[in-house]
C-alpha cells in the first residue's frame, strides 16, 4: 500500500510539474510571440458604375485599422470585394480586382498583407444577361476566376493543382499558427449559379485534411466566403460538402472558421449542443468546440430583420446600415477576437470572446512516464 501510495503521488508530481512547465514554456512548434490580423468580408457596392466597391466605408475601416496599435501583420479579406468582377465601369469592359487591391493600398504600403478569398461576386459580369435581370444571381465565369488567379499573386500557390491562389495555406511560426483558405464555388467551367450556398469538392477537402494533419501549429484558422450555420433561412437546404468541412475542422481542433456572404455579424461557439445540420450516414456529432465567426459587410448592405436562430445566444447584429470588421489577437496560446461595428467610423467595439488556451497534459498522458 506504501508503495501504491507513492507511485499515485509521483504520478501527480509529474502532472504538476508538466503543467507548470507547459505554462511557462512555448509550444516546440514556434515561439508564441503575438500576432494580430483582421477580417472582414463584403466590401461590394450596389450598381455597376460608380458604387462597385463601397469604397467610403470601406476606406473608413482601413484607416480606424492603420489607427491600431500595435498595427495588424496581415488582412484576410472574405470575398464580395465588388458588385462584380467584370463590369464596365468607365465605358470599357475590365476585372475590378485591381481597383479593390488599389483601394487596399494604404495598408499593403505600410507592410501589411492582403490575402483574397473568392467570393459569388468575383465571378459576374455585368454584360449577362441573368445578372441584368437579377443583381443578386448570375453565372459564374471561369475567365474571372483565372483573372482571380493571375491578380492575387501575393496569395500562395500551394493548394491542389489547378487550385492555385484560390485554395491555399500559410504559416506564421513565430505565432504558432496555421492558416488555410477554402474556395466554395470553383469552377472548371461557365456555370448558373444554382448554389449560392456553395460547396466543397473532395479535392479541397482531402487536401484541407493533409494540411491540418501536417501542420504542428497549435492555432489553426480557415477561411471560405460562406458559412455553414445559416442566420437566415432554412439551414435544411444546405449542403452535406460543409459537413464534411466541419467534421475535419472538429477533428482537427480548428480554432475558427471565418466567412461571410449573409451580410451582418455573427459568431457563435458550435459544440456538441448543436447538431449537424444536413447530418451524415452514419450520423456525428460534434466533439470540440470550433466558433463560426460570420462577419459579412465591411461595405455590402445590411441583411436586416429577424434571424432564424437566437439572436442573442448567436450574437447578432444587424441594424441598418451597419458595417462590421474583426481584429484578431493571437497570445500565447489564446486567441482573443474583438468585433467592431455601427453606422459610421469610429466603429464600435460590439463584440468580444477569447477562444480559451489550448489544455496542458492531463494526468492520464503522464502514466506513460512511470
Amino acid at each position: 500500500m506504501i508503495l501504491k501510495g507513492q507511485r499515485i503521488i509521483s504520478i501527480l508530481v509529474l502532472w504538476l510539474a508538466a503543467a507548470i512547465l507547459a505554462a511557462a514554456l512555448p509550444p516546440a512548434s514556434g515561439y508564441c510571440e503575438a500576432l494580430r490580423f483582421i477580417f472582414m468580408a463584403d466590401s461590394r457596392g450596389t450598381n455597376d458604375k460608380d458604387d462597385l466597391i463601397n469604397k467610403p466605408v470601406l476606406e473608413s475601416i482601413n484607416a480606424q485599422i492603420l489607427a491600431l496599435s500595435p498595427r495588424p501583420a496581415l488582412v484576410i479579406h472574405g470575398g464580395d470585394q465588388a458588385r462584380r468582377g467584370y463590369a464596365h465601369p468607365h465605358g470599357r469592359g475590365e476585372y475590378i480586382f485591381k481597383e479593390f487591391k488599389d483601394v487596399m493600398k494604404p495598408l499593403t504600403d505600410v507592410g501589411i498583407k492582403l490575402y483574397a478569398v473568392l467570393g459569388n461576386h468575383e465571378l459576374y459580369r455585368d454584360d449577362a444577361p441573368s445578372d441584368v435581370e437579377n443583381e443578386e444571381v448570375g453565372d459564374f465565369y471561369i475567365n474571372n476566376q483565372q483573372e482571380f488567379q493571375k491578380e492575387y499573386t501575393d496569395n500562395p500557390s500551394n493548394g491542389p493543382s489547378g487550385y492555385e491562389r484560390l485554395v491555399y495555406s500559410f504559416e506564421v511560426p513565430k505565432a504558432d499558427a496555421f492558416f488555410a483558405v477554402l474556395d466554395c464555388y470553383y469552377l472548371t467551367k461557365d456555370a448558373p449559379s444554382t448554389d449560392l450556398h456553395g460547396r466543397f469538392d473532395d479535392t479541397q477537402l482531402a487536401w484541407l485534411e493533409d494540411q491540418l494533419k501536417k501542420t504542428k501549429a497549435t492555432h489553426k484558422f480557415v477561411f471560405a466566403h460562406a458559412p455553414y450555420y445559416q442566420i437566415f433561412g432554412d439551414q435544411s437546404k444546405q449542403n452535406t460538402t460543409f459537413t464534411k468541412l466541419w467534421s475535419i475542422m472538429d477533428k482537427y481542433r480548428v480554432d475558427f472558421f471565418a466567412c461571410g456572404h449573409t451580410h451582418l455579424y455573427s459568431r457563435k461557439n458550435i459544440n456538441s449542443s448543436i447538431a449537424p445540420n444536413p447530418q451524415l450516414t452514419p450520423s456525428i456529432q460534434w466533439k470540440n468546440n470550433v466558433t463560426q465567426l460570420l462577419n459579412g459587410t465591411c461595405g455590402a448592405h445590411t441583411s436586416t430583420g429577424d434571424p432564424s436562430v437566437n439572436r442573442y445566444t448567436w450574437h447578432v447584429f444587424n441594424a441598418e446600415d451597419t458595417h462590421f470588421f474583426s481584429v484578431v489577437d493571437i497570445n500565447g496560446r489564446t486567441v482573443t477576437v474583438k468585433s467592431y461595428g455601427g453606422t459610421a467610423a469610429p466603429y464600435q467595439l460590439i463584440d468580444q470572446f477569447t477562444i480559451p488556451p489550448h489544455s496542458t497534459p492531463s494526468p492520464s498522458s503522464l502514466l506513460l512516464l512511470e
